[in-house]
């Protein structure tokens, strides 16, 4: 309930910059913050009504400072999808830095503890790795022996982590007709955020725009959700004998 529900309206207005200093303060105190070197979120320049959203969102959940990639439409949406991100690889790779988070304009928080994000962090501290999806859409996961941390074949990068390997990998790969999300899966090995901590806004909300045939409304996500709970347990064999951890 707002601090200034139920009193007159002279002190309402007069309580006004107060509310804001404590909500901004209650959010300060509760946002979590990744280990990485730096945060960027890819948006289309014409897309300034998911900035805002971004920023009214996960922004506000995120002590890390959010850098807004603005790029221009591609003709070809698919090529551009990729360039923006194996830019972002390039500016790592460049400026030294070990380890980024990236994430699409479309993206959004389901509820996680910061316990979890703890364990992620200690995870990119501790262990190698070239990409950590904290978001995905199935193919196959399995449980390490690590908390919160699974092995996969996935697709989907509205939110996810690149070490600098893992820079080196997608800045390294030219276009050639593949979608980026297929080229990570393919080229770069994939560690996965279990329970998966994003997911993307249904359309209605955020319309695509590099799908032709829209998928990313509740109902798939929600089926996705469902995949991703059962595929560890589908997989638990590769968990007791440690393969491909």
């Amino acid at each position: 309930m707002p601090i200034r529900d139920g009193l007159p309206d002279a002190f309402a207005v007069a309580c006004g910059p107060i509310e804001s200093y404590c909500n901004r303060l209650i959010s300060a105190v509760s946002a979590v913050r990744f280990d990485v070197d730096a945060v960027f979120c890819i948006s289309l320049d014409t897309r300034v009504d998911r900035r805002a959203l971004f920023s009214e969102t996960i922004g506000r959940q995120l002590d890390n400072e959010v850098h807004f990639h603005v790029v221009e439409k591609n003709s070809d949406p698919k090529r551009g999808c990729y360039e923006s991100h194996q830019q972002l690889a390039r500016h790592a790779l460049d400026n030294g830095l070990d380890r980024i988070l990236i994430f699409e304009d479309d993206a959004k928080a389901y509820e996680f503890k910061p316990s979890q994000v703890r364990w992620v962090n200690r995870f990119m501290q501790k262990r190698s790795f070239e990409a950590l999806h904290l978001g995905y859409s199935m193919g196959r996961t399995w449980l390490t022996w690590f908390p919160f941390i699974a092995r996969g074949r996935v697709v989907a990068l509205h939110a996810y982590v690149l070490s600098r390997e893992g820079c080196r990998i997608l800045a390294q790969t030219p276009y050639d007709g593949t979608p980026v999300d297929v080229v990570v899966k393919h080229r770069i090995r994939q560690h996965c955020v279990f329970p998966m901590m994003f997911r993307q806004h249904a359309a209605a909300v955020a319309g695509s725009d590099l799908e032709q045939v829209v998928r990313n409304e509740d109902e798939w996500w929600e089926r996705n959700w469902a995949k991703h709970r059962r595929s560890p347990m589908k997989n638990i064999w590769r968990t007791v004998l440690r393969l491909s951890f």
